[in-house]
């Protein structure tokens, strides 16, 4: 009988991942570019998303990362938003976006070249970029979960004891 009534319109909640992916995206490339930089600069010649070496990332690989971006906004709607997958669990949820986020950013290093397929190293250091990601991510996830837990259960002892009184 009751419907939510503040649920987030999809056009907004896309945009919304898109914004957060878009960015997130071009801030670590743009760190590993910096560190590669410095650290290892016979290795930017690897990737061509670090063409211009340490002056910036191409027009083209910013262009291919929105395109990375809107597509995982979309997996991150479909698999994370409770309006498609209503019963599955949040770990479930987590390890499946991961693995669509390693098989999508797979299929972009391919048909882009943004690192040669036949180089393990450079493999190996993508999906270890993308582990350390994702567990900064979830980390980031069960802190914000934890923080909202003990604000409705400040709220909901509060409304206990306010209706207690009455």
């Amino acid at each position: 009988m009751y419907k939510e009534q503040n649920e987030t319109p999809f056009i907004v909640e896309l945009s919304r991942n898109f914004t957060v992916i878009f960015t997130m995206s071009v801030l670590a490339i743009s760190a590993a570019g910096l560190l590669l930089a410095r650290y290892a600069p016979e290795a930017q010649d690897i990737s061509t998303l670090f063409a211009l070496k340490e002056t910036g990332l191409p027009y083209s690989a910013i262009l291919q990362i929105a395109g990375l971006a809107f597509i995982l906004a979309v997996f991150c709607i479909l698999i994370t938003s409770d309006r498609f997958l209503v019963k599955m669990q949040f770990l479930l949820r987590f390890f499946l976006f991961l693995l669509t986020t390693f098989f999508t950013t797979s299929v972009f290093v391919v048909i882009f070249k943004w690192f040669p397929i036949d180089n393990v190293l450079a493999w190996i250091n993508y999906a270890l970029s993308i582990i350390i990601c994702f567990a900064i991510a979830s980390g980031i996830t069960f802190l914000r979960f934890k923080v909202e837990n003990k604000k409705y259960n400040r709220l909901l002892t509060n409304f206990k004891a306010r209706h207690k009184d009455n």
